[in-house]
């Protein structure tokens, strides 16, 4: 129960970070040929301009893993990401409709994201319930 005079604020669905690369695990396998465009396309624009969307606490990428493939790639130590609780509304989780595995859970891609057994590429879709804007990052900010 909070005193008197104090506010107590419950804990944000969201919140913009820059995460240190070391720190994150992918649910998703990649796909060479997109790998390779996204990293052309940030060295070419010397920026990254959609932050990925991380879960909070395990530190599994839910969107944004050639991003964070591309960034590492070209030696960033640090990624701007979306830090969400994973569990709530504020997040849903379904499957992209030509996806080889049909029916998943939240649980399943954050055990395969710490477990590194992850699914095929373009498994998982994640629909945010919360508008989550582009933020325009210099690369050399994230060396």
């Amino acid at each position: 129960m909070a005193r008197a005079g104090v506010t107590v604020r419950p804990k944000s669905e969201v919140r913009f970070e820059l995460l240190d690369v070391g720190l994150l695990h992918i649910h998703e396998e990649l796909q060479p040929e997109l790998l390779e465009r996204t990293t052309d396309q940030i060295r070419t624009d010397g920026y990254l301009k959609r932050p990925i969307l991380v879960a909070d606490e395990h530190f599994v990428i839910l969107d944004g893993h050639h991003r964070y493939a591309a960034l590492k790639a070209l030696g960033c130590r640090r990624i701007p990401a979306y830090v969400i609780d994973y569990f709530s509304d504020a997040v849903e989780l379904t499957t992209w409709p030509n996806a080889v595995v049909k029916e998943v859970r939240k649980e399943e891609v954050i055990r395969r994201g710490l477990a590194d057994t992850p699914f095929p590429p373009k498994t998982t879709r994640h629909i945010m319930r919360v508008k989550l804007p582009d933020v325009f990052t210099d690369l050399e900010d994230l060396m």
